[in-house]
């Protein structure tokens, strides 16, 4: 009898510890599905386009759904939008993903798995110049011909400055009436320092290649082809000499050094110059123009020179939108993740 008794409580003994076992051995299963599930809802928001062919918010609607594989697992995100762009607020989405792990499954034990859902909204990547065109080292133009307006040529946003220079050296115009139009019309932006101050460009990380990664490197790349208009590239330029624009294109190009567009090139988008802008003939840019850059860095840049010719420079909100819209995404908002959605 106290055998029996005896093996009775090592046998409850050991059926405890196994159930023990068991238990945390679900638990741990569980938080890794957890883990899979929110690295994969993770991985789509720092990258929703690349992870999600046509996903291009904020008029895309869904749902749609992308499958993520881990070491561990495996992942669905399904992502759709709860509510359009509107009223001042950017459209929001429901992104959320069932993680599954399926290694170290013990016998008959089903797999496991944990729901995690976000709500994000979409921001828009955009730029707010201070001008048409700013200048950090000045701006000089011969003559009255042409337009430089900071008037918005899409509609849509406020009247931006003709022209925005430092104190000194200014802006300089040789004759005829005064070229620069907006609000104002010539916008002063202090000394050296203070200019520098109201810049928000990142140049240091940009020069240094850590801010950004670009479509295209010059002059190891070639000029791209811009049939697609909706073909909106980074295009950074990094030599030496004097880069001359090599025809009409579209985007956000960034210049290192000095710059030069002649003859009746046109641009469209948002260009970023290190050095001196030189504009030589009838060209035109739709969007806006920061040049002398390389002040930002302590170099000391020449004043920008525009020609005698017929310049078209007017900033357009919506060209600017569209060159800056790789910077916008999604933004998870806070106190609205859970990890116990009922639904999938």
């Amino acid at each position: 009898m106290l055998l029996a008794v005896i093996s009775a409580a090592v046998a409850a003994t050991f059926g405890m510890t196994s159930s023990e076992r068991q238990a945390l051995s679900d638990q741990e299963a569980q938080l890794g599905a957890y883990d899979i599930a929110r690295s994969a809802v993770d991985r789509f928001i720092a990258d929703p386009a690349g992870m999600l062919a046509g996903f291009n918010p904020p008029t895309w609607e869904g749902p749609d759904s992308v499958y993520f594989t881990f070491t561990n697992g495996h992942a669905w995100v399904r992502v759709q939008r709860i509510m359009p762009a509107g009223g001042g607020n950017s459209a929001m989405y429901s992104i959320r993903a069932r993680g599954v792990r399926t290694t170290f499954q013990s016998g008959n034990t089903p797999v496991a798995e944990c729901v995690f859902a976000q709500y994000a909204r979409f921001q828009v990547g955009t730029m707010l110049p201070l001008a048409a065109w700013t200048s950090l080292s000045g701006l000089q133009k011969n003559g009255g011909a042409g337009t430089i307006s900071g008037v918005d040529e899409c509609g849509l946003a406020s009247t931006v400055g003709g022209v925005a220079v430092p104190t000194a050296p200014g802006y300089s115009q040789s004759s005829g009436p005064s070229v620069p139009n907006g609000v104002p019309n010539i916008l002063n932006m202090g000394t050296q320092a203070q200019a520098n101050a109201m810049i928000s460009v990142d140049w240091a990380g940009i020069v240094n290649e850590v801010a950004l990664t670009p479509d295209i490197t010059m002059p190891a790349g070639a000029w791209p082809s811009f049939v697609d208009p909706s073909y909106w590239p980074l295009i950074y330029v990094d030599q030496a000499g004097e880069f001359s624009l090599p025809g009409d294109g579209r985007g956000l190009l960034i210049v290192r050094n000095d710059m030069r567009i002649s003859g009746t090139k046109e641009w469209d988008g948002i260009i970023l110059v290190g050095g001196v802008l030189t504009s030589n003939g009838d060209n035109t840019v739709r969007g806006t123009v920061v040049t002398g850059l390389n002040s930002l860095l302590g170099i000391i840049v020449p004043a920008a020179d525009v020609d005698s010719d017929t310049k078209n420079l007017r900033y357009n909100s919506c060209f600017v939108a569209n060159a800056a819209s790789r910077f916008g995404g999604l933004a998870p908002l806070r106190n609205t993740s859970v990890d116990n959605w009922p639904v999938y």
